[in-house]
């Protein structure tokens, strides 16, 4: 047997960092939308047109208590028009 076989391989520690950092900026992201509200941050996105609007019909459709929309059908009539 070569003396290859025997060593390990090193892990990029790159990898922990990014790991690390998207659970930092999910945690921040998660924490703002608390405070501050997702109909709230949905209706700043939708007025500044962030949001296309053949999805913030979807959006105004959508029940965010039991995360289901009200009228699928319209929904994916919706989608595909645009």
């Amino acid at each position: 047997m070569s003396g290859n076989s025997s060593e390990k391989k090193k892990f990029d520690s790159k990898v922990f960092a990014y790991i690390a950092g998207g659970a930092v900026l999910g945690g921040i992201a998660g924490y703002v939308i608390s405070k501050v509200g997702i109909k709230k941050i949905t209706e700043f996105l939708k007025e500044k047109e962030v949001i296309p609007k053949n999805i913030s019909r979807i959006i105004d459709d959508f029940d965010f208590k039991s995360f289901t929309s009200k009228n699928i059908d319209d929904d994916i009539k919706d989608i595909m028009d645009e």
